[in-house]
């Protein structure tokens, strides 16, 4: 099945979000062109901390150059934040180039069994800087309560890794980005142990993304 022509060129609209400092670069999470000069990504990936921020380049235009995993060179950039949704876990972060080539809407637009897009960094944590499109389905759509004001989101079944929290929702046409990923389903914050740096509470295919509109609220 031949990739979508707008999702070929995704590196030009996924970045990576980083941290340097003395001892190097730290990659963070995804982000992704909501606005002229603005990008999404989630609060947890910045700790709505913008010391030493930097917006990282994939090394290829699109994506079907083949990703040579033992070239460590980056390209950055520093950037800033500009809004802060602590309750949704929205951060929109600034750059003085670059632009969406889709529509921002919300998770209106799809429902249970929709076949849904998705892109992000897995396993950056581990310095791992490979793009990835992953396919989904919509598996549910649920509200979630933070503080009393109830969000929408979606449900995906799909199984995400640190790295991927930040990236874009699109739908199966490219048309749309309907929602950013959160990250796994785990409830009281995870399992509380860890295997060679993995929580075992993660490990299923339940991924949460919120619904794209409270994004475009922000811009």
């Amino acid at each position: 099945m031949a990739v979508n022509p707008l999702f070929q060129l995704a590196p030009q609209f996924v970045l990576t979000v980083g941290r340097t400092s003395p001892e190097g670069l730290k990659l963070l999470g995804s982000a992704f062109f909501v606005a002229p000069g603005k990008l999404a990504t989630t609060k947890h990936v910045t700790g709505a901390d913008q010391t030493n921020l930097v917006l990282v380049f994939p090394r290829n235009d699109t994506l079907l150059t083949y990703e040579d995993t033992s070239n460590t060179q980056v390209r950055f950039i520093p950037t800033k934040i500009t809004a802060v949704d602590p309750l949704r876990d929205i951060c929109i972060l600034e750059i003085s180039t670059g632009a969406p080539r889709y529509h921002i809407t919300g998770t209106d637009d799809v429902a249970p069994g929709d076949p849904v897009v998705t892109f992000g960094f897995p396993h950056s944590d581990t310095g791992r800087l490979v793009l990835t499109l992953q396919n989904a389905d919509v598996g549910a759509r649920i509200l979630i309560d933070a503080a009393g004001i109830k969000s929408k989101h979606i449900v995906m079944n799909t199984q995400a890794r640190p790295g991927q929290s930040g990236g874009p929702v699109f739908t199966a046409d490219a048309s749309r980005v309907v929602a950013m990923v959160i990250g796994s389903y785990a409830p009281g914050g995870g399992g509380g142990i860890s295997l060679g740096g993995i929580d075992p509470a993660t490990l299923h295919q339940t991924t949460h993304a919120i619904s794209a509109e409270y994004i475009k609220g922000m811009l």
